[in-house]
């Protein structure tokens, strides 16, 4: 196994960091006052379960590896 250095560390929480701001920022539109210090948010998770974040479960869509069981199921069904 390769070890990963500490740049590909950095890169990775700084890479979470951004996302997580971002989701904060501009969909939960927190006040600047209001956000977390950047450095906390690399191991805290956010948890959201609005509709824009849940948008196939909201709308009952299923997931790709569903849709590839129940494809193979129906071609096993159809023999």
């Amino acid at each position: 196994m390769n070890k990963r250095t500490r740049a590909y560390t950095r890169h990775q929480r700084a890479r979470t960091i951004e996302r997580k701001w971002f989701i904060l920022k501009y969909i939960w539109q927190r006040e600047p006052e209001y956000m977390p210090v950047k450095g906390t948010l690399s191991k805290n998770k956010i948890h959201c379960s609005c509709r824009m974040c849940r948008y196939e479960q909201y709308h009952g869509i299923p997931k790709a590896k569903y849709k590839a069981r129940w494809a193979e199921m129906k071609k096993e069904m159809d023999y």
